[in-house]
């Protein structure tokens, strides 16, 4: 069940996404920094925060890197393979290819609404300083959110798996082999 966890969750992707995103954003500024060259260094400079491409940009590639890390984290095929050698079954859907193509479709739409959702954490900040001119908003963005409280919901499951497994421990199984 561990395996599939990911296929509920409307961003089963995480915040690396906005990570990956980020980092490329950032690398025209780097190699401008490097090489000395007047158009990586306007490259860079529309790129950056507050930069004219920067959120049109930076919006696109969380977009596809949603995509990409989705379908790289969870390979559909793999997936059905695992269900039909468990025995299990999406209902109404056959085994097989037909599921791998069920599963394709549901993470294709699903990774709409994650790539919104992220979208959002990202460039709500950005939006913010932009209407108010404050810069108050950049240390406290929408993706430290997400992995506080992705952290907390991870804790919380395991605190809850530990004490189901304690629970289990105090019950006495009946023994065939003794008698």
């Amino acid at each position: 069940m561990e395996y599939c966890a990911p296929l509920y969750q409307v961003n089963s992707s995480g915040v690396m996404p906005i990570i990956f995103s980020t980092s490329s954003l950032a690398l025209p500024g780097t190699l401008a920094r490097f090489t000395g060259l007047t158009a990586l260094k306007k490259a860079s400079v529309a790129l950056n925060p507050g930069g004219s491409f920067y959120l049109p940009f930076n919006i696109l590639l969380i977009a596809f890197f949603n995509y990409y890390y989705t379908f790289l984290q969870l390979d559909p095929d793999d997936v059905s393979e695992q269900l039909k050698r468990q025995g299990a079954s999406i209902p109404l859907v056959r085994p097989g290819r037909s599921a791998a193509t069920f599963i394709k479709t549901v993470l294709s739409r699903i990774s709409v609404l994650g790539s919104t959702f992220l979208a959002i954490l990202a460039a709500g900040p950005t939006v913010v300083e932009q209407i108010t001119h404050l810069t108050a908003f950049r240390g406290f963005v929408g993706t430290s959110i997400l992995i506080l409280v992705g952290c907390a919901t991870d804790t919380a499951r395991k605190v809850q798996a530990e004490i189901i497994s304690q629970k289990y421990k105090n019950i006495e199984f009946y023994d065939f082999d003794k008698y």
